[in-house]
């Protein structure tokens, strides 16, 4: 399971119940600031089940009520706003976000770490803003999943009606839920041109760095600024400044399109190396103002222990 999940649980955790149940719920199980989950990480999910029933415990809620809530903070909390903006800022509905969510799972799988999202599907119903959305884990986390759609409504200002006509809790083979949504009120969310152009540069260089990174092999951060430093100017774009690009590929790999070796044993963080994930033909969907110039691509080759990094088109 993606230490999102985890990193997330545990602002949930802090943000509901405060800094002292918190506390006591990292006692419960054991954690230290040495095993404190991170974000860029892959964990069991006996670690989150486990948490999940400290939490129960300290708090006198069900799993049902605390896994429900949990789901909905995922969607709006603030670290999950902006670790996975390369997806949310292509989608413009709750039912919208849904309807990728597919997309971007099945990528996710495609990522060396062995995650392991659950798998949807969808049936439209009879009104546009009607469907069925049918969930398959066996982790049988239905009640984060009814969560989540809540947020999804609420993150676009959006009211939507849940029915879950089948659980697997109860023996089903899946879990089904009809939706429906509608406006609930008009919120002032307009941008201003400032913020349209910070997003869209944003855009662009994600789009920039997914297109040049190696497709195996990887790049460490540093080499990656220098090839760019060096080839962006002569595409008429500005060279990027190492947070930003840092920021740009945690985008890209929170929606499984970028790969690391985060989770190899021994590796250490500032000699990280990055390379594009394997995608299928419905790749998450590019902005229709992204990158559209020429295209370099990094190679590497190995030669008596060193990498070397040269441009191909």
């Amino acid at each position: 399971m993606h230490g999102l999940v985890f990193v997330t649980w545990e602002k949930y955790l802090v943000d509901r119940f405060g800094n002292s149940l918190l506390r006591a719920y990292r006692e419960a199980i054991g954690e230290t600031s040495a095993n404190a989950p991170l974000a860029s990480k892959v964990y069991e999910d006996t670690h989150l089940l486990a948490g999940v029933a400290a939490a129960c415990e300290l708090t006198g809620l069900s799993a049902q009520v605390i896994l429900r809530e949990y789901g909905r903070y995922f969607i709006l909390n603030g670290l999950t706003s902006h670790l996975c903006a390369y997806l949310l800022t292509r989608v413009h509905s709750g039912k919208d976000l849904l309807l990728v969510m597919r997309t971007a799972h099945a990528q996710m799988r495609r990522v060396p770490e062995a995650l392991t999202p659950p798998l949807f599907g969808y049936e439209a119903g009879t009104h546009p803003n009607e469907f069925a959305l049918i969930y398959d884990s066996p982790r049988q986390l239905c009640p984060v999943l009814h969560g989540a759609i809540e947020g999804a409504a609420e993150r676009f200002h959006e009211h939507v009606s849940v029915i879950e006509t089948t659980c697997m809790k109860q023996g089903a083979p899946v879990c089904r839920f009809e939706l429906r949504f509608r406006p609930r009120y008009q919120a002032n969310t307009q941008e201003t041109p400032e913020q349209i152009a910070r997003r869209r540069e944003k855009q662009q260089l994600a789009e920039v760095v997914l297109k040049v990174l190696p497709d195996h092999d990887g790049i460490e951060l540093g080499e990656l600024q220098q090839y760019l430093q060096r080839q962006l100017p002569l595409l008429g774009l500005n060279a990027p400044r190492l947070s930003a690009l840092q920021e740009a590929i945690n985008h890209l790999q929170f929606v499984g399109l970028v790969a690391s070796t985060a989770n190899q044993p021994g590796e250490i963080p500032m000699h990280r190396r990055y390379w594009r994930a394997p995608t299928s033909t419905q790749a998450i969907p590019a902005h229709s103002k992204g990158y559209t110039g020429p295209q370099p691509r990094i190679s590497r080759t190995r030669a008596g222990g060193h990498s070397s990094t040269t441009q191909s088109r």
